[in-house]
């Protein structure tokens, strides 16, 4: 036991000098864009690092996160267009800043954080004796510089099914286009406040988004390029600039454990017997460090 506990220390001490060793290439890389390019792009990137260096707490920051993501589901339903509305676009863009800042103190600066989802498949599935049980997918978050609401929301759901507040999931829907997933109808974590989108990081094949409107917290997995299906203008006829938020990218598992297993579930769109579904049966953060893939576990403190 002791000997465990040395070793998570060592972990979390190691994350939290890549944290500094981050921020400290990133001073470096400042100072050479002062020497070539100038003051102008200098600030800008000055205004970042003060990101990664907030001084409030983490409890400061969620607070000030879970006051500001109220503000915006209130405007939210009034039904203003969002993505033109001025007053919208200051209440989104302060919720943005300070998920940044939140999600910097929590995970720590360096980018991208991962999920791994372990799969567990049912007896209902026809490869069942030949390919067992397990399988497991990573997904790769997207940087928050562009979606921090929609990183934020799917790190939630991992974070409490690490801390053992809320474990149901499981892959209940076979589309042509996407494989979606359910997080229980219980979930303590809250649809998006907004719909999150950002033109850089579109619904590609092998990306993982959001469903419903307002999104979240099931996603999906997309097995077709769903730019145009789930983009801006998509899913209803009110707003031009409404999408599903896209929040990671599948990055292992995608060919042998997407396309050639969970697409293969009894059954087409919604399955309503849970005996045919792919259940989750393990989420997992991890974050840059020095593991031997550059990654290490990430730890709950509470």
């Amino acid at each position: 036991m002791e000997k465990e506990q040395k070793i998570r220390r060592d972990a979390k001490n190691r994350q939290k000098l890549i944290g500094i060793i981050a921020v400290t290439c990133i001073i470096c890389f400042v100072g050479a864009i002062f020497m070539t390019d100038g003051k102008t792009k200098l600030t800008k990137v000055a205004k970042n690092i003060r990101f990664l260096q907030s001084e409030e707490s983490e409890d400061e920051l969620l607070a000030m996160v879970e006051s500001l993501d109220k503000k915006v589901r209130e405007i939210k339903d009034t039904g203003v267009i969002m993505e033109t509305d001025e007053a919208s676009l200051e209440a989104t863009g302060k919720l943005q800043d300070a998920t940044r800042k939140l999600l910097a103190k929590r995970y720590g600066p360096a980018e991208p954080y991962r999920v791994r989802v372990d799969l567990e498949f049912q007896p209902s599935i026809p490869d069942f004796e030949e390919n067992g049980p397990d399988g497991s997918i990573l997904i790769e978050m997207g940087p928050s510089s562009l979606i921090p609401h929609s990183v934020y929301t799917f790190m939630e759901e991992a974070k409490n099914w690490m801390s053992g507040i809320w474990q149901v999931g499981a892959f209940h829907r076979v589309a042509n286009h996407v494989l979606q997933v359910t997080m229980g109808n219980k979930n303590p974590v809250k649809h998006l406040a907004f719909q999150e989108y950002h033109k850089e990081y579109p619904h590609k094949k092998g990306t993982v988004g959001y469903c419903g409107r307002p999104s979240g917290p099931c996603w999906y997995a997309s097995i077709l390029d769903n730019t145009r299906n789930h983009g801006p203008g998509s899913q209803q006829k009110h707003n031009p600039y409404e999408a599903d938020a896209c929040f990671g990218k599948i990055i292992e598992g995608f060919e042998d454990v997407v396309l050639k297993r969970i697409t293969k579930m009894p059954g087409k769109e919604f399955i309503n017997d849970p005996k045919k579904h792919v259940l989750i049966k393990k989420m997992t953060i991890y974050v840059p460090g020095d593991g031997p893939d550059g990654y290490v576990e990430w730890e709950p403190t509470t």
